[in-house]
């Protein structure tokens, strides 16, 4: 899909904050409610906008340990190691990479403690040979913003 200039300042806007009104990203635009409609529609429609969220502060819920796990997997076993792991709520993203592993995997949850019983269940899992776990200390940049240029 070809995105006009209006497309792309819309979508900017967007993702600084979604709840926007219809109204005040016309004026913003230059044009009126309904073309904001049809153009959020259109934007959907085409799979560039796939959905529309509230980011959760994972502390304020006493979600305070993140970790990022590299995953070594058997041959031919990557499919059912994704799948397994897609059905852990504490997992947020899962990535097939090339490298020293095979996926490397995001995950938020309360403590080490809890992590710890992840990574044990996480050994249990067929497929799965090996495992190293980073621990986030600090949090310096995270986005889902996409730079339009």
């Amino acid at each position: 899909m070809e995105l006009d200039a209006v497309d792309r300042k819309l979508l900017i806007m967007l993702q600084e904050d979604a709840k926007l009104p219809y109204a005040k990203l016309a004026k913003k635009l230059g044009i009126s409610s309904s073309g904001v409609h049809k153009r959020i529609k259109k934007l959907i429609d085409a799979g560039v906008v796939q959905r529309f969220v509230a980011i959760v502060d994972p502390q304020v819920i006493g979600k305070k340990l993140k970790a990022f796990i590299g995953v070594s997997t058997a041959p031919g076993t990557c499919r059912e190691v994704i799948a397994q792991l897609s059905r852990r709520p504490e997992v947020l993203e899962i990535y097939e990479v090339a490298g020293e592993h095979d996926l490397f995997v995001k995950l938020i949850t309360d403590d080490t403690l809890r992590l710890n019983e992840l990574l044990h269940e996480m050994d249990k899992i067929p497929g799965i040979s090996s495992t190293r776990t980073i621990i986030v200390l600090k949090t310096e940049k995270e986005t889902n913003a996409i730079t339009l240029g």
